[in-house]
């Protein structure tokens, strides 16, 4: 048996291609049809033990909490919980690169990292099943930023179907100086009255499986484009106007993100998103959500 002290781990925030709202569970909590798609946007995580039992988080973002309401805290009390292990003290620094209140998972995916994190860590050696079914109960997000790669999700995200590989493909991804929190976000969509454009997730799900970039962009639809703030309407229109193959809103926004077949493309797109707001990259899809790079 090894003894590990530390762990560093890279976690990938995720878009979501297209996304619908299907209705509201006896819970409270909306229903989603969505394809999710991960990008190498990612936060890196340093995760080691202590020799007490308090729990530190630190943050290179300083608008980001490191106290108990951080989703990393509440991430390792759920895997403690669950393993039987006991609350052992650790250290957990976010070096963050995902925006927040922007739609792309980023605590979701630093809760991911730390569930895997540890589970080497403690040499739990936990199923990714098992591993899923402690993510749920830190946030619906969390079964799909362990895993990774293209997936279909169902109920409040948690109910994945694998997909298979984008083609080779750039990703734009730019958010206005304003986010949009989750719970928000869903209040104004209840709130909505008009009409509403809807994805056809099964054709999305098709075009994905086959492999057909083009058809892929024209299915870039999501309910909460009803809610799109002013700026971020107008980055995804700079995309279109790019050549992107198709623009969405990423989860409840802020941000949007565009597709792009060329690379060279893509890159001239970022420098006109650069004339218009701090916070943009331009990505690729990637077949993980988290990726240990460091045991010791």
């Amino acid at each position: 048996m090894h003894y590990y002290n530390r762990v560093v781990a890279e976690s990938c925030a995720k878009v979501n291609l297209a996304l619908d709202v299907t209705g509201t569970g006896a819970d409270g909590y909306h229903m989603l049809e969505t394809v999710m798609q991960s990008i190498d946007l990612r936060d890196v995580l340093i995760i080691g033990k202590r020799d007490d039992k308090e729990m530190s988080i630190t943050c290179s973002n300083p608008g980001i909490p490191v106290d108990d309401t951080n989703i990393a805290y509440k991430a390792a009390k759920e895997f403690f919980a669950a393993t039987g292990i006991g609350e052992h003290g650790l250290s957990i620094h976010i070096d963050k690169s995902i925006p927040v209140e922007a739609g792309l998972a980023g605590g979701s995916a630093d809760a991911a990292a730390v569930l895997s994190g540890l589970d080497r860590l403690f040499e739990t050696a936990l199923s990714p099943e098992q591993l899923r079914e402690i993510g749920l109960l830190v946030g619906a997000d969390v079964s799909f930023c362990l895993t990774g790669g293209c997936a279909f999700a169902e109920g409040k995200g948690e109910i994945l179907t694998s997909l298979n590989k984008l083609p080779p493909c750039s990703i734009t991804v730019a958010k206005p100086p304003e986010g949009v929190g989750t719970k928000h976000a869903f209040k104004l969509f209840d709130e909505y009255n008009g009409e509403i454009e809807r994805p056809d997730t099964k054709k999305m799900v098709d075009a994905v499986n086959n492999g057909n970039l083009p058809e892929i962009g024209r299915r870039m639809v999501s309910a909460f484009s009803v809610i799109m703030q002013d700026e971020s309407a107008a980055l995804s229109g700079v995309m279109t106007s790019a050549g992107a193959l198709g623009s969405v809103l990423s989860g409840s926004g802020s941000a949007v993100i565009g597709l792009f077949e060329s690379e060279k493309s893509a890159a001239r797109c970022l420098c006109l998103l650069r004339d218009q707001v701090k916070e943009c990259w331009l990505c690729r899809p990637t077949d993980y959500g988290v990726r240990l790079i460091h045991v010791s």
